[in-house]
């Protein structure tokens, strides 16, 4: 098969990392092209060369009408000269490029767009431009079956579009993981993500800390995003500078999620959650909340109970107390079953769902 993948932006977290794993596994038995609107200066690993149009993102709205028609020409020359047998866009700024492309070009019935956020939060004009871009591709793949349902419900699109595939969970032996930093403490509490005030809880999550009994292992926040200086503002008023640590943006967390004595997801929303999987993945214990969407569908029956409502942060202390002095063999046998579910969302498993789907549209328009 041949699949052409188009993606904003190569380098990042969430929708970018889940192309790239994807893109990887597909390349092994299938021809793969991923085109890209900016490479940046860190770029993930997709497995082919990437093709890019040099086109960041600009501010002013002629700009951003003058690069999407930019990013629709260069989606329509693709297409004719590689002619795919599917074309998979991820994030709206490239599903959207991609059904302008298809309708323009007559190939709608190949194209599977992906749906990574909880459209619930988005404003009210991006929720209308999906409504009336997402009723053309021929599969709206949402991330979540609680996304799915939204797109369905508010959205009002047919359920017959849509699909649900979650996220893949890269798999690797330990050995494999990254050197971990020689100045991380014995034990830490830790947080992976974009540093996002409101979607990610943490002012839910330095109040749950700051509540914690003292003698507290230190909190580690790993990760960057615009409210980096509202996070430290925070903690030096609640007297947490010498215990909260920002350490940035990092490639590899997994020595983090392999060292840490508990994960916190402390968000009030999400489309799935890449970092808690992620987490228990490398079965590091983890606390956190049952935000819609995602999160209790990653734990699953046997182990949503790990997770408290959205907001409370008195519950979130009580969660993270309870993981940091759970007994050892309690905690061990904690660790295995997290890191059994996590394997159920193995990355090649969760690549063959996607070309299974690919598959069933192209029989769907012969």
């Amino acid at each position: 098969m041949k699949i052409l993948v188009v993606i904003p932006l190569a380098f990042g977290g969430g929708a970018e990392q889940v192309a790239a794993v994807l893109s990887r596994e597909w390349a092994q038995t299938h021809t793969v092209r991923v085109l890209t609107y900016h490479l940046g200066p860190e770029q993930l690993d997709f497995g082919v060369a990437l093709e890019t149009l040099s086109v960041p993102a600009r501010p002013d709205l002629w700009g951003r009408i003058a690069n999407a028609w930019r990013r629709v020409r260069a989606v329509r020359r693709l297409t004719r000269e590689f002619q795919p047998d599917s074309v998979m866009a991820f994030m709206d700024e490239a599903g959207m490029v991609c059904v302008l492309a298809g309708l323009l070009d007559g190939w709608l019935s190949r194209l599977i767009v992906s749906v990574h956020h909880n459209p619930q939060w988005l404003s009210p004009l991006r929720r209308l431009m999906l409504a009336l871009f997402y009723r053309f591709p021929a599969r709206v793949v949402a991330v979540s079956q609680g996304v799915q349902e939204e797109l369905r419900k508010s959205l009002h699109m047919a359920p017959a579009r849509l699909a649900h595939i979650p996220n893949p969970l890269v798999l690797r032996p330990p050995e494999e993981s990254g050197a971990s930093p020689a100045d991380l403490p014995s034990r830490f509490i830790l947080f992976v993500g974009r540093l996002d005030w409101h979607a990610k809880g943490l002012d839910v999550l330095l109040d749950a800390y700051a509540a914690l009994p003292a003698g507290r292992p230190p909190l580690l926040l790993v990760g960057d995003g615009a409210d980096r200086g509202k996070v430290e503002e925070q903690a030096a008023r609640l007297g947490l500078t010498q215990e909260v640590r920002l350490l940035g943006w990092v490639r590899d967390p997994r020595p983090f999620y392999q060292r840490a004595s508990v994960f916190v997801m402390s968000s009030r929303f999400e489309g799935w959650s890449n970092v808690l999987m992620e987490a228990m993945g490398e079965g590091c214990l983890v606390a956190g909340t049952a935000c819609p969407y995602g999160p209790p569908e990653i734990l699953g029956p046997d182990l949503q109970h790990m997770l408290v409502p959205v907001g409370d942060s008195a519950a979130l202390v009580q969660a993270i107390q309870a993981r940091l002095t759970m007994p050892e063999q309690a905690r061990r046998d904690l660790q295995a079953a997290l890191r059994a579910r996590a394997h159920s969302f193995a990355a090649p498993d969760v690549a063959q769902r996607w070309i299974a789907l690919a598959q069933q549209t192209l029989g769907d328009a012969r």
